[in-house]
């Protein structure tokens, strides 16, 4: 039987649980191989279930699985999760091609549009039912438990720790984010983790639902995929550094969206 624990001591153990997983994968390159991205979103919900089933037992009644924002739809929050990650990509893209750092190129596919627009509908849900898998630890369980240092601290502590979690899977093997010096890519990526969590914090607040953030991180994971194929730099390194997924451009639109939001995030301590 586990000691009564405090929503702090939740959200720290939660993280530990988590962290060992997503370390268990990264250290295994030669068993997990290019499952090893995919399996990690997957550590942190199943950090959820250990927690809410083995470790506090809250899991065992259905008041238990309220406190995760998964009864509530939060659809007033759809279509700026669905928006600004949409809008962000497509303007740190023209950026890119405006200034001659990229190039636009479209694949030879054989596809029909219809074809295409049947690969990109599966790959949404496919993209935001493992980016809800993630986020049901990172906003559904984890920042309702760290509220009580205050909802501004809340949201980058986590959007923070989620950045740490990512680098066993950065710096141990070649699956995410290899191109570029680990030295500029990990604090640039930790820098749009920390900010990200102030946008994907005020859905979580804002709609009382972890749907939205779901669907968010969903949605700019397939946008900066599909955005990946038909715009091309010469040097990898310019993505990574400038116009990627965690690059400068990024950086700059999260700044700017955290200014706008931590006054309306604090109405949440």
């Amino acid at each position: 039987m586990f000691p009564a624990l405090s929503s702090p001591a939740k959200a720290v153990t939660f993280y530990v649980i988590a962290f060992i997983l997503v370390f268990t994968i990264a250290a295994n390159p030669g068993i997990f191989g290019e499952a090893s991205p995919p399996l990690s979103m997957l550590t942190s919900i199943a950090s959820v279930l250990i927690m809410m089933l083995v470790v506090t037992r809250e899991g065992w009644s259905k008041e238990g699985w309220h406190s995760l924002g998964l009864f509530t739809a939060g659809f007033r929050g759809w279509w700026v999760a669905i928006l600004f990650p949409a809008a962000v990509l497509l303007v740190c893209d023209a950026v890119l091609l405006i200034s001659g750092l990229a190039s636009f190129s479209i694949p030879e596919t054989g596809k029909s549009a219809l074809q295409m627009a049947a690969n990109i509908g599966a790959g949404l849900f496919i993209s935001i039912g493992f980016a809800f898998c993630e986020e049901i630890g990172w906003r559904g369980y984890m920042l309702p438990k760290l509220l009580s240092l205050g909802a501004v601290a809340a949201v980058f502590i986590v959007g923070f720790l989620q950045g740490i979690w990512h680098l066993p899977l950065m710096l141990m093997t070649s699956y995410y984010h290899a191109d570029g010096n680990p030295m500029i890519v990990v604090p640039l990526f930790l820098v749009t983790l920390t900010l990200a969590g102030a946008f994907f914090g005020f859905l979580r607040l804002w709609t009382g639902s972890v749907w939205p953030v779901a669907i968010t991180h969903g949605v700019f994971n397939l946008v900066w995929g599909l955005g990946s194929e038909v715009i091309k730099a010469e040097r990898p390194e310019t993505m990574e550094y400038i116009g990627g997924e965690s690059g400068a451009l990024i950086i700059i639109a999260l700044i700017v969206t955290s200014f706008v939001l931590i006054p309306r995030i604090k109405n949440y301590a």
